[in-house]
């Protein structure tokens, strides 16, 4: 399978883009924005690439999709240089999410096309299941050293211990299937039993997921050890078996952690104003030159400009009825009574050849009526004074430097 191709579309289209579709595109809510875009991006292409671990591919193909995972940041890293590093970290945030957990599911596939041999030779499934008995029943206390020396346990908490349920409800099952996904269903349920169920809130959830990996990285360990002491015939099995329930584990929490975050940035796109922030109505009584007010001052010439929106209030209502409107900002002033900053703009209509200025409030949405009845809203946005923007400006060169690090990791 080839992806050569990628590469060239990534560049193509990043380097077509026009400077104030780029400037746009920087701007922290729109960055936000296109973060959950990428989101769903990612997973189509994931869905494509490799849906579910346990299908039948060959081996070859794991190889491409993981040297794709492995080669797409950087592709990306190297299509976005000379980009705004707003937008360069953004982007870097869910690509890193994606080709980590493509790493994860081509590794998991590999385990479980190498496992599934495993489980249909019936000899060493029996081998491997008479060995885990005899290592659990006969040194359950050499077991319990495994553990975290903070947490000893004897031998009646170790079988009630819900990791111990685990492995054994894992052992129970073979011999009795052959089929990879009834095992790692068993360990998905004890999961949701042990850790998803219990957990009230994220921060239970990963207090509760880190304690229980812990714990089962303990005991699998200390199986693995007891296989090496005794010179069990089936410590081969017993590896795999191991590197994959290890792997699994890690594969559902942190997968669970990962959704949970892209609900949260969804959620933040819900809200585009608070409540209590209503819009600012700006009538045709406005549509006359404003006088500079004596309580108000230009801000210094040197301040960068603002970014205007316009947009129709109705959601069915075409654009082409503001084609020949032209938005042009033509200063900052400053209420030193309040402390409040307004943006003054000229709104030209290239149809009518006419211009009118208009004092906007700086980070609110102002709805404007135009005389023939048309409704639309302009939002001010002064995007050098967010603390991302201020922050992303003053440490440039920090910024790149760590992008430039990131690249050299490739």
């Amino acid at each position: 399978m080839a992806f050569s191709g990628v590469e060239d579309l990534l560049t193509s289209f990043w380097k077509s883009l026009q400077q104030d579709t780029v400037m746009l595109m920087s701007l922290p809510d729109v960055c936000q924005l296109l973060k959950c875009y990428d989101v769903q991006l990612y997973k189509g292409i994931e869905d494509i690439l490799l849906h579910d671990f346990l299908e039948e591919v060959s081996i070859q193909y794991l190889k491409s999709v993981r040297l794709f995972s492995k080669k797409f940041k950087l592709w990306l890293l190297n299509a976005l240089e000379g980009f705004p590093a707003l937008l360069q970290i953004s982007k870097l945030k869910e690509v890193t999410v994606f080709v980590k957990r493509l790493r994860r599911k081509t590794f998991l596939s590999n385990m479980a096309k190498t496992m599934k041999v495993v489980l249909k030779n019936n000899r060493r499934v029996s081998i491997l299941k008479s060995d885990l008995h005899a290592i659990i029943i006969q040194g359950t206390m050499a077991i319990s050293k495994g553990f975290p020396p903070s947490h000893p346990m004897d031998m009646e908490e170790l079988d009630n211990n819900t990791e111990m349920k685990c492995l054994s409800s894992l052992i129970s099952l073979l011999g009795t299937s052959t089929d990879l996904s009834v095992f790692l269903n068993s360990l998905s349920s004890n999961l949701q039993a042990f850790v998803f169920q219990p957990s009230r809130n994220k921060e239970e959830f990963i207090q509760l997921a880190a304690s229980f990996q812990l714990r089962w990285n303990f005991l699998l360990t200390a199986v693995s050890r007891a296989m090496t002491l005794c010179h069990r015939d089936s410590f081969g099995s017993w590896h795999l078996f191991n590197l994959l329930l290890l792997e699994y584990v890690i594969h559902v929490l942190q997968s669970c952690l990962e959704e949970e975050e892209e609900e949260e940035e969804m959620g933040t796109l819900q809200v585009v104003l608070p409540e209590d922030q209503p819009l600012v109505q700006l009538d045709q009584a406005l549509f006359q030159p404003l006088d500079a007010s004596p309580t108000l001052e230009w801000e210094s010439p040197g301040a960068e400009p603002p970014c205007m929106l316009l947009k129709p209030v109705s959601q069915g209502q075409h654009p082409t009825g503001m084609s020949s409107l032209v938005l042009r900002v033509l200063g900052f002033l400053l209420d030193t009574a309040t402390g409040n900053k307004l943006i003054q703009v000229a709104l030209e209509d290239a149809a009518t050849e006419s211009t009118v200025q208009l004092s906007l409030p700086v980070g609110q949405e102002a709805l404007i009526t135009l005389k023939d009845g048309q409704k639309f809203v302009i939002h001010a946005s002064y995007v050098p004074q967010s603390p991302e923007s201020i922050y992303f400006r003053e440490n440039d060169a920090n910024v790149l430097d760590y992008l430039n690090r990131e690249k050299e990791k490739k």
